[in-house]
C-alpha cells in the first residue's frame, strides 16, 4: 500500500513514525525518573535535584537521538529520491542534444515512473515527428530538383531562400546566393520590379526576362506570394523570416520556344517573298500579253519565257518546300544499303554537264575506286545535284569545278570544290539555314530557291553522316560531306 504512495506522502510517514518513536521513548523516560522522584519526596532537596538533572540529560540525549535519527532518515531519504531524479535529468539531456535514442530508466517512486513515462513517449513522437518531417523534406528535395521549371523562394525582404537545380542551369546563380537578395544575385531591373510588385499585389505578376550572358535564356516567370503555415494571412511571417509575405516565383525556359516563333515568322515572310516574285513575274508577263504583246511574236515569245521560267522557279520551290517539310516532319523515308558512289557522281555529273557548258565552267570527277557508302541513292543523288549546281551557278564564267571522292578510315568522303569568289567567313555559321543567302540578289536572279543547302545539310544527316563547309575570299569554297563506309 505505501509503495504506491507518492514522495511526499512516504517523507510524511518517515517523520511521523520518528516522531512517534522519539516521543514515546522520552516520555517513558520522564516517566520513570518522575515516579522515581515521587517515590522520594520525602528525600533531602539533594536527592531532588539530582533527580531533575538526570531528566534533563536523559532529555537532552533524547533530543540529540531525535536529531540524528531524523538527519539519517532525511539523509537517506535524499539519496533514494534524488538518483532516480539524477537519472531522468542525464537522459533528459542526452535528449535535448539530440540522442532521441536515450530512454529514461522506469524505476523509483510513483511521480518518477510517470515523469520518466512521459519523457520517453516525448522522445518517441518527437522521434517519429523528425522522421516524417525528413522524408517530407527529402520527397519535396526530390520533387523540386526534378521539376523542368526553376524555383525560387524569397523571404519577407526579398532574400533567397531556396533554388532548385532547374533554375540553377538556367540563371548565372553562384554557390553564395542563399541569404543574398535578387538583385545580388541575379541582376536583373524587370525581375526585381516584379517582385517588388508581387509583394504589393494578392494577384501573380507574370513577366519575361532575359538571364545570361553568355549565352541567355527567355524565361516567363511568374512570381506570387506563399501561404504561411497555420492559416496564417499573406501578409504574415513565414519561417521566422522578416514580416512580410514570402515570395515564390516560378521561371519557365520559353528560349527554344521563342526561336521556334522566330524561325516561324520568318519562314512565313520569306516564303511569301519568294512566292511573290515569281507570282508577280508570271501575272505581269501574262497581264502584258493580254494588252496586245500577243500579237507581235517577238514579244510574244519573250514573255512567254518568262512565264516559263518564273514556273519553273515556282514549282521549284514549292518541290523543295515540300521535301523541307516531309524531312523535318521524319515523313521522309530512306533506304540505307550499301551503295557505290562512283556511278551516283557519274550520273548527276552527267546531268549537270549542259549547264555547265552554257556557263563555261570546267567539271571535273575524281573518284577512284572506292568502297560502298553506306546511304540512299535518291538522297545521294539529291544531295550531289544541290551541291554541284550551287557550285556551277555561283562560281562564275569560266571557273574550275571538281569532284572528288576518297576513303578515309571508316568514311566515304565526297568534296565539291570551286575555285570562285569563296564565302565571307560571317556568312559560313549560317550558310545551311532556310531561305540565307550570301547575295540574295544574285541568287534569286540564278534561279535559286534558298532551301537548297537546308535540304542537304537534313539528308545528310538522315544518312547518319556530317557535311561541312570551307571557303576563303577569291580562292573558292569547298564542300565535304562524309558517309559511313559499308559493313
Amino acid at each position: 500500500m505505501l509503495r504506491r504512495r507518492g514522495i511526499g506522502a512516504k517523507l510524511v510517514v518517515a517523520a511521523a513514525l520518528v516522531l512517534v518513536v522519539a516521543g514515546v521513548s522520552l516520555e517513558r523516560l520522564a516517566a520513570r525518573d518522575l515516579e522515581s522522584a515521587l517515590l522520594a519526596e520525602q528525600s533531602p532537596r539533594a536527592a531532588v535535584d539530582a533527580a531533575l538533572l538526570r531528566s534533563r540529560r536523559i532529555l537532552l540525549v533524547g533530543m540529540g537521538a531525535v536529531v540524528l535519527i531524523a538527519v539519517a532518515a532525511g539523509a537517506a531519504a535524499t539519496f533514494f529520491i534524488t538518483r532516480p531524479i539524477r537519472r531522468l535529468t542525464r537522459s533528459a539531456l542526452a535528449m535535448s542534444e539530440g540522442d532521441l535514442s536515450a530512454r529514461a530508466p522506469l524505476r523509483g517512486p510513483g511521480e518518477l515512473r510517470e515523469l520518466a513515462h512521459a519523457l520517453n513517449h516525448l522522445t518517441s513522437e518527437l522521434s517519429r515527428s523528425i522522421a516524417e518531417a525528413r522524408t517530407e523534406r527529402y520527397l519535396l528535395a526530390s520533387i523540386l530538383d526534378g521539376m523542368s521549371e526553376g524555383v525560387l523562394v524569397l523571404d519577407g525582404e526579398g532574400h533567397i531562400l531556396l533554388a532548385n537545380r532547374a533554375l540553377r542551369a538556367m540563371a548565372p546563380l553562384g554557390d553564395d546566393a542563399l541569404g543574398r537578395s535578387v538583385i545580388e544575385a541575379l541582376r536583373n531591373a524587370r525581375l526585381t520590379e516584379a517582385i517588388e510588385l508581387a509583394g504589393r499585389r494578392d494577384e501573380p505578376v507574370d513577366v519575361e526576362v532575359e538571364l545570361g550572358r553568355t549565352m541567355p535564356r527567355r524565361l516567363l516567370v511568374r512570381v506570387s506570394r506563399r501561404k504561411s503555415p497555420a492559416g496564417g494571412g499573406p501578409g504574415a511571417a513565414v519561417d521566422g523570416a522578416a514580416d512580410g509575405p514570402g515570395l515564390i516565383a516560378v521561371f519557365h525556359d520559353v528560349t527554344d520556344l521563342r526561336r521556334l516563333e522566330t524561325i516561324r515568322t520568318d519562314f512565313v515572310a520569306n516564303v511569301s517573298h519568294e512566292l511573290r516574285t515569281p507570282v508577280t513575274a508570271i501575272s505581269t508577263a501574262a497581264e502584258t500579253l493580254q494588252l496586245g504583246a500577243l500579237q507581235d511574236p517577238h514579244e510574244a515569245a519573250e514573255f512567254v519565257d518568262v512565264i516559263d521560267r518564273h514556273a519553273k522557279r515556282l514549282r521549284q520551290l514549292l518541290d523543295d518546300l515540300l521535301d523541307l517539310s516531309k524531312i523535318e516532319a521524319k515523313t521522309f523515308r530512306l533506304a540505307l544499303s550499301d551503295l557505290e558512289v562512283a556511278p551516283a557522281i557519274e550520273h548527276v555529273t552527267h546531268l549537270l554537264a549542259e549547264s555547265a557548258r552554257r556557263r563555261r565552267v570546267t567539271l571535273t570527277v575524281d573518284a577512284g575506286a572506292l568502297p560502298p557508302a553506306r546511304c540512299d541513292r535518291r538522297a545521294l543523288e539529291q544531295v550531289l545535284m544541290n551541291l554541284l549546281d550551287n557550285a556551277i551557278k555561283y562560281a562564275g564564267e569560266g571557273a574550275h569545278v571538281t569532284v572528288k571522292a576518297r576513303s578515309l578510315e571508316k568514311q566515304v568522303t565526297i568534296a565539291v570544290a570551286d575555285d570562285g569568289p569563296g564565302i565571307p567567313p560571317h556568312h559560313l555559321g549560317r550558310i545551311f539555314e532556310r531561305f540565307y543567302r550570301v547575295d540574295a540578289g544574285r541568287s534569286r536572279d540564278l534561279g535559286g530557291t534558298g532551301l537548297g543547302l537546308a535540304i542537304v545539310k537534313h539528308l545528310v544527316e538522315l544518312m547518319n553522316g556530317s557535311i561541312e563547309v570551307e571557303s576563303a575570299m577569291g580562292r573558292g569554297t569547298q564542300f565535304t560531306v562524309r558517309l559511313a563506309r559499308a559493313a
